[in-house]
């Protein structure tokens, strides 16, 4: 009986073939394989003297193997960061690199004497010193995008082919799941390595600037028991870059990322709530406003806030889960 579904075997197999391939050799191997897979179909239809049909896909489409078989000999050698995840490596360092270096160059210089009260020595030590922050923090930045694309590299199972006994019949349906934004992603990734940045290589600077007459002082805001959520915010914010990857990679929604997402959710809902019920005990404005006392008044009030503010976190967060939730069951129950 000849196949009139659109979505056929054949059509299957070029997709995850596709899936396979690094973007700048996907079109032409597609055809190539394309074209392979059509004459073995004409030859073997002209000999049995029958039309194509499912049955004769399924027993060509085993002739050539899986799609990560086929595609091994187009793919070039591997490396620490293979060719299907250096362009969105290479895309994530060239925005992110020199944000993290112009905030260090920023931050290195809060805190310091005004520029114009400054001696040409006193000037040059500060340029230089400043200077060497935003390098450290560059090559911070690098080696620790560098370690997470890697990792993905040689972790994720889509980047790794199962000798395993295939058949043509298990190939997934061509699906449509939900496209992402690109810039919204990188735009995440950025700020939280930012972020991982500053509260693990300079929790010191985290505080109240004031200049008064001149002269800057610093308050710090934060306290040690913020210490202790610091390898926790480690995880959640790793966990999150390592998914906006990924997603980066794969360029849309997927059963796979969508279980990382529910994941990544439920911790940011476990230390958000955390923060929420101990938010007394992790910053403080004593000495922020100088001896004026306002502190009294504005810390209970800057409490409420927060505590609002986790909360629609707290719900942000449940409605994603939700989301994701529904996305899974709704993509089994359709096949």
């Amino acid at each position: 009986m000849e196949t009139t579904n659109k979505d056929t075997l054949v059509d299957r197999y070029l997709t995850a073939v596709n899936d396979n391939l690094p973007a700048k050799l996907r079109k032409d191997t597609v055809t190539e394989i394309r074209s392979l897979i059509q004459d073995a179909l004409d030859d073997r239809s002209k000999a049995e003297g029958r039309a194509i049909d499912d049955e004769m896909m399924a027993a060509v489409l085993m002739e050539f193997g899986p799609p990560e078989k086929i595609v091994s000999p187009y793919l070039p050698e591997k490396y620490l960061i293979g060719p299907r995840l250096y362009p969105t490596f290479i895309q994530v360092l060239r925005i992110a690199l020199p944000i993290i270096a112009v905030l260090v160059l920023v931050a290195s210089w809060l805190g310091t004497s005004l520029v114009t009260t400054m001696t040409i020595g006193e000037f040059i030590t500060e340029l230089i010193e400043s200077l060497g922050n935003a390098f450290s923090a560059v090559v911070q930045a690098f080696g620790n995008i560098v370690l997470i694309f890697a990792i993905i590299q040689w972790t994720v199972p889509e980047f790794k082919t199962k000798a395993k006994e295939w058949d043509p019949h298990t190939l997934k349906a061509i699906s449509k799941p939900d496209k992402i934004k690109r810039g919204e992603l990188i735009a995440e990734i950025v700020f939280t390595l930012i972020a991982l940045i500053i509260f693990n290589f300079y929790f010191d600077r985290v505080g109240a600037y004031n200049n008064y007459n001149g002269q800057w002082s610093f308050t710090p805001i934060l306290t040690p028991a913020f210490i202790s959520y610091i390898p926790w915010l480690d995880l959640l914010w790793g966990l999150t870059i390592v998914l906006d990857i990924i997603l980066l990679r794969k360029g849309a929604w997927q059963t796979g990322t969508r279980i990382f997402s529910i994941l990544v959710s439920g911790l940011n809902i476990v230390i958000t709530a955390s923060f929420m019920t101990h938010i007394q005990d992790l910053y403080t404005l004593t000495g922020v406003f100088g001896q004026s006392g306002a502190e009294g008044i504005l810390q209970p009030l800057l409490n409420q806030i927060l505590i609002v503010v986790f909360v629609i976190v707290i719900i942000t967060s449940a409605i994603k889960i939700v989301q994701m939730a529904w996305h899974l069951v709704r993509s089994k129950l359709t096949g």
